[in-house]
């Protein structure tokens, strides 16, 4: 290990990450609402010694206007540039939670709270302070985008990219238990309206007046569809998506049915339960692998709910695609420059290789907007086995793992000249 990495991982303060991390988990910060927990990221990387600044992002069909916290650490020229890229904004909570989810409560080892991804946010300004610390002068830039909307279609990193913000490699912090992810899906979101009639069930049909319940007819579709979670095969195997299978993508493509909402009208009424329901709406997240577009899976889906209408004359639907949220594969080289420190840094820090990740391959990210703005990455990060449910939580010696790998990679890569 040369010495400035290792002086670099020394250095890592554990107080700094906790602390940071809980202040970050107890400002609530729902997609279009981070203003105070980009305020406080800003705030943190200027007390570490890096130029930061708040970037007002305007609002688009997702969610309205919010802010981004930037931070740059200028290196003296020459050298290799680091993009640290994790967004402020986290779930809804849901029922079940037996702590607080904004109290930043610390437990046998355990910080509960949404720390996809605060944890990481606060890992990657105390590697910055571990660096700086140990008095490493960098060659290249280091820069931390701490953004908003990623939960919403990556809003702020897509404004970020715009306005100008770039270096040589990125890293994200999505939580991946500490393993390693150079790839994973797109994501496709649409609605299917099942189209009944609507009659008071107790009453006779009348010529051209006939009842169809539309709850009824839904469940043909979602048979059809397949299980939620499951690899799904392709129209050669015997299923309804086109597609070449990917060995880079094993399991994929797969959705989950996100809703189910059926009533009176587009609004879904319930007011009136004796009626015969006359829309049905599924709502299904599929997600895709290379070669795989918006165009081929309308396709697709429309020949597979023609076989439906086919077999039953009263079924009849619509397709509506929602606005693209995530539409890229993310696909980059497993044996780049960042890829390589990661790993090192990882096994310095743990004594043994990092695993590449499985529950990652089936997510979308921000790291899609950055590998299409042509920065390669690699995605590693703490927490993710108790992601988005009740009493989210990571373990603590995680966090200050990540701080310190981060921070080898600083001195490794952006250290180094040309």
């Amino acid at each position: 290990m040369s010495n400035p990495v290792a002086a670099a991982i020394d250095a890592v303060d554990e107080t700094l990450v906790v602390d940071l991390a809980r202040r970050a988990l107890m400002t609530p910060s729902l997609s279009g609402e981070e203003r105070a927990a980009a305020e406080l990221f800003a705030a943190s990387m200027d007390d570490v010694g890096m130029e930061a600044e708040l970037q007002k992002v305007p609002g688009d069909h997702y969610m309205p206007e919010s802010w981004n916290a930037i931070g740059r650490l200028p290196g003296t020229g020459g050298g290799v540039s680091l993009l640290f890229n994790g967004h402020i904004d986290h779930n809804p909570v849901c029922e079940g939670w037996t702590r607080d989810p904004f109290g930043g409560v610390v437990e046998d080892g355990w910080l509960y709270g949404f720390v996809h991804m605060k944890a990481a946010d606060a890992c990657y300004v105390a590697a910055v302070d571990a660096v700086r610390k140990a008095g490493i002068e960098l060659a290249g830039d280091v820069v931390i985008a701490h953004v908003c909307g990623e939960l919403r279609g990556g809003t702020g990193t897509r404004h970020a990219l715009q306005s100008g913000i770039t270096a040589d490699y990125f890293l994200l912090g999505e939580p991946t238990e500490l393993e390693i992810a150079t790839n994973h899906s797109a994501l496709l979101l649409f609605d299917i309206h099942v189209l009944g009639a609507m009659k008071h069930y107790a009453t006779a049909d009348v010529p051209g007046r006939k009842g169809v319940n539309a709850v009824e007819k839904v469940a043909a579709v979602i048979a059809a569809l397949g299980r939620s979670h499951r690899p799904l095969p392709s129209r050669e195997a015997g299923g309804w998506l086109t597609f070449e299978p990917n060995n880079r993508f094993s399991g994929l493509p797969q959705l989950n049915l996100g809703s189910i909402r059926g009533g009176i009208s587009r609004r879904h009424d319930r007011s009136r339960p004796a009626l015969m329901p006359d829309v049905a709406t599924l709502t299904v997240d599929l997600r895709l692998i290379p070669g795989m577009t918006r165009a081929s899976v309308e396709a697709d889906l429309r020949r597979l709910l023609d076989g439906i209408k086919a077999a039953d004359p009263d079924f009849d639907y619509e397709i509506e695609f929602a606005t693209d949220m995530f539409p890229h594969v993310y696909d980059d080289p497993p044996d780049s420059a960042v890829v390589k420190s990661v790993v090192a840094n990882h096994r310095r820090v743990t004594g043994q290789a990092p695993r590449e990740s499985e529950l990652l391959k089936y997510a979308a990210s921000d790291a899609s907007w950055m590998s299409r703005a042509g920065i390669p990455g690699i995605v590693y990060g703490p927490t993710g086995k108790y992601l988005s449910r009740p009493d989210e939580r990571g373990r603590i010696a995680d966090l200050v793992t990540a701080s310190k790998v981060y921070a080898g990679v600083i001195a490794d890569l952006c250290g180094r000249g040309e």
